[in-house]
């Protein structure tokens, strides 16, 4: 959680923590979900938001966690969902954006001040679970959709399901799965985006058989936000999935003026 515990001076709040971001595909178990929001409970940053992929459904409906308020696709089973800590929405706007897939959700934060010591009073994410179709090669979420072209900073995570040697081991990866990425990495590169994983940090370990580690939960930023952009990293311990909860800092967003002290 932001700590924006106000001084009862005048002043600015002291050392706000940066806005911590936690991606993860919940593999549709509760049972993941319930250790994810365990773990973030207990955490020493507390995120203010939590997006998820593959997240369960149980008769229709998503699962609630106290102090949370969740956002999905409008559908029946939707693959996504976010969850923003309330005390995240008593000082943000978060307007949800859901277009035409239930792979895909958008959420736009704005604040009357400007964010992260720049010009812009709000930013972009996108959490995206894009799968494999029934030709395999082919995915759910298309390059274009992923890694638009925005005057806005913007921070896409999820889980692609695409292997690449710039996100894998450089010999890892077998000729089809590079034809099946390379259209996402070039359009990444086409319009600016940064990726942010460490080459080859393993986000995806097979829980059976013989499948090797992989790095397929991935997280970009365009140029607006690489700036904004402090740390990727895996600090929460393992929920159960075959994905690893990931952490992602932002700057800390711009400080707020504390309220004069009554007389």
């Amino acid at each position: 959680m932001i700590n924006r515990s106000l001084s009862t001076g005048e002043g600015l709040a002291p050392n706000p923590k940066p806005l911590s971001i936690v991606p993860h595909n919940c593999l549709r178990s509760c049972d993941v979900f319930l250790a994810l929001f365990k773990s973030v409970k207990e955490a020493t940053t507390y995120p203010s938001l939590v997006v998820l992929q593959d997240r369960p459904v149980n008769k229709a409906h998503l699962p609630s966690f106290n102090g949370f308020k969740s956002f999905f696709p409008p559908v029946r089973k939707p693959r996504v969902a976010a969850y923003i800590h309330v005390s995240f929405r008593a000082l943000f706007s978060v307007l949800p954006r859901f277009g035409e897939l239930d792979h895909f959700l958008a959420l736009d934060v704005s604040s009357l001040e400007p964010l992260f010591g720049t010009s812009f009073h709000s930013f972009r994410l996108i959490n995206v679970y894009s799968t494999n179709t029934p030709d395999h090669w082919v995915h759910s979420v298309s390059p274009n959709t992923l890694f638009p072209t925005l005057d806005l900073p913007l921070l896409v995570v999820g889980d692609l399901n695409i292997y690449n040697p710039l996100s894998e081991q450089p010999l890892s990866c077998s000729p089809r799965e590079i034809g099946s990425s390379t259209p996402y990495f070039e359009k990444a590169a086409e319009a600016g985006f940064a990726l942010l994983n460490p080459p080859g940090e393993y986000t995806r370990f097979p829980l059976v058989g013989k499948a090797r580690p992989s790095v397929i939960d991935l997280a970009f930023a365009n140029p607006l936000l690489l700036p904004m952009f402090k740390s990727w990293e895996i600090s929460l311990p393992s929920t159960g999935s075959n994905h690893v909860p990931i952490t992602i800092n932002l700057a800390p967003p711009t400080q707020i003026s504390a309220p004069r002290r009554p007389r």
